[in-house]
């Protein structure tokens, strides 16, 4: 089979195996549990295995509220029989808590400043909302709380940073089942703003699917499908998944897949699943990631840190391109527990407060992740003491990915396709493996371990729950 049919049969194999990754524990879990409660073959409530669900879109239920319609005026009474004509009429007509159904059709964007308001697709109906030819903001949400978008379309933005939805100074604002797509800047992006969800939704053909600006105090991006985004938003923004700008707070991505976000036509195409840049507090937990042109990059100016990035059990593997992780900015970060298969140039790229974007390293922590078929680590210049690197499974036997002749570069040593090699240069990995795998099946992207699998109690102890004497290196812990 070709590589895509691969995939789509991997992918049902995803949606008819795996659970929702709300299963996964978090890092301050601790101790020890029975052999058998993680995963299985096949799932059940306490037997889960910790790959991104997509959640398909149910249909809105019809129930009394105010609705919208093309054919309908808003001298009328928002009635189902006696719609209303626009929809900015209807957010300022409606009481609190109340539920504005949009009829299929286009409509004009509108801004929303208010509180406790749900604007809905009608059953089974997507109506599209649209630019209104010169605002920058197709729907814009300012100094408002507890406001829900759900089962619309948001699309053809076509000025220089036009946005889908726009959310600043805002708090329990809820965006989902919705599509976001040819937007010239961003399908979603937010500033400033407090229990955010953006969850479920399709964003496409746009700059960057969705950016987080300053501070964003529990924003949680979630079972998004984020693909083909390639528009130039300026010379240092575009082709991008997810962008964290200058960001404070606690924010997680987590069970999205993105896929082919990356410029088109260009000689060194630009684009990422995931851009840092100047900003923290980010964790990026149980995606599915494959054929973007970067799966991460951080960077900075002016000394800001990039603190605190905890980048775990994502599965990150190679169709027809991708490379990896880009850090120059990454302080007291964590990248463990994922699973990297055949990427070009590297998985891991290390730089400290070298060149245009560079900042601080220091106490970044690589541990216990699984990385074959490619170039595992690049590193260039002094790297700081206080970072560490070890109990992790990386394996080349020599790929088709670009340098999947070497295992690791190391300025002034040069290439290696030993890790005896890269041990001596660095001392880092001194409790790390370079063995085959053993996976389960790799054509359909099931990277659990099998029972003589050397990833199995490999790894070092870093809060989670484990079986056996230690946990697992790679994404799941073993279980017959």
């Amino acid at each position: 089979m070709s590589f895509y049919t691969n995939l789509l049969v991997a992918l049902a194999f995803l949606s008819a195996t795996f659970s929702p990754l709300s299963a996964i524990g978090s890092l301050s879990t601790t101790g020890q549990i029975p052999k058998g409660q993680l995963q299985q073959s096949q799932p059940s409530d306490q037997n889960k295995i910790y790959l991104p669900v997509i959640i398909t879109k149910a249909a809105a239920p019809v129930v009394n509220g105010y609705y919208v319609s093309t054919a309908g005026s808003d001298s009328a009474a928002g009635t189902l029989n006696s719609p209303w004509r626009t929809i900015q009429h209807a957010v300022g007509a409606v009481p609190s808590g109340a539920t504005i159904y949009i009829r299929s059709g286009d409509y004009t964007g509108f801004v929303v400043e208010r509180s406790n308001l749900t604007i809905s697709g009608y059953s089974g109906e997507t109506p599209g909302i649209l630019s209104d030819g010169s605002s920058k903001y197709v729907v814009k949400v300012m100094n408002s709380s507890g406001i829900t978008f759900t089962g619309l379309a948001f699309h053809d933005n076509w000025q220089q940073y036009g946005v889908g939805i726009y959310i600043e100074d805002s708090s329990n604002v809820v965006v989902k089942n919705s599509a976001f797509y040819d937007n010239q800047g961003f399908g979603v992006a937010t500033k400033n703003v407090t229990n955010v969800t953006v969850d479920a939704n399709d964003l496409y053909r746009n700059g960057n699917a969705i950016e987080v600006r300053y501070t964003g105090n529990n924003v949680v991006l979630s079972n998004n499908k984020i693909h083909h985004n390639f528009r130039e938003i300026d010379s240092g923004r575009g082709a991008m998944g997810i962008n964290f700008y200058r960001t404070t707070g606690s924010i997680t991505a987590s069970g999205n897949q993105l896929w082919e976000n990356h410029s088109v036509g260009a000689t060194d195409p630009e684009g990422s699943a995931f851009e840092i840049y100047a900003g923290g507090n980010v964790n990026i937990i149980g995606n599915l990631i494959w054929d973007n042109e970067t799966v991460l990059e951080t960077g900075t100016t002016d000394g800001v840190a990039c603190p605190d990035i905890n980048f775990t059990r994502n599965i990150v593997f190679r169709g027809s391109r991708q490379q990896g992780l880009i850090l120059r900015c990454a302080s007291n970060s964590l990248f463990a527990h994922n699973i990297f298969d055949g990427l070009d140039e590297y998985v891991f790229y290390l730089t400290h407060l070298r060149g245009t974007y560079g900042g601080s390293i220091e106490g970044l922590r690589i541990f216990n992740n699984i990385a074959v078929n490619g170039r595992v680590y690049s590193i260039e210049g002094a790297i700081p003491a206080s970072v560490e690197i070890d109990n992790n499974l990386v394996y080349n036997p020599g790929s088709s990915s670009l340098h999947g002749d070497s295992l690791a570069y190391v300025e002034g040593k040069g290439n290696t396709k030993l890790l005896s090699d890269f041990q001596q240069w660095t001392g880092y990995d001194a409790h790390s493996l370079s063995s085959f795998p053993v996976f389960v099946n790799t054509a359909i992207l099931d990277y659990r371990p099998l029972g003589n699998s050397p990833a199995i109690d490999l790894g070092k102890y870093l809060g989670e729950p484990f079986v056996d004497s230690a946990p697992d290196a790679g994404a799941y812990e073993y279980a017959p």
